[in-house]
């Protein structure tokens, strides 16, 4: 369950702290009607100018928020990148608002 208010990510194994950059990448995900994102809508979510621009960047921002979501008890390919296209959000999310 993703806590937007406290920015919080709960798991099986847990809860750990996410920053609103990840918050905001996790609802634009669930919100994504076949859970995908293209890497400017990727890019926007972060906040940065160009997706091409920051192509590691954006590589690095999804480990990091991978290793979160496996510390919470995600199991298996939770993002994956798929080349040329952007990323594919494989867990369902809880969106909770206190």
């Amino acid at each position: 369950m993703l806590n937007l208010h406290k920015l919080d990510l709960t798991g099986p194994a847990g809860t750990v702290k996410i920053s609103a950059t990840e918050a905001t990448l996790l609802l634009a995900f669930s919100k994504s009607p076949d859970a995908r994102l293209n890497f400017p809508q990727v890019a926007q979510c972060m906040g940065l100018a160009s997706a091409d621009e920051q192509r590691d960047n954006i590589q690095v921002r999804m480990v990091r928020l991978r290793k979160k979501m496996h510390k919470a008890g995600a199991e298996g390919a939770v993002i994956q990148a798929i080349r040329n296209v952007g990323y594919q959000f494989f867990e369902e999310l809880a969106i909770g608002k206190s």
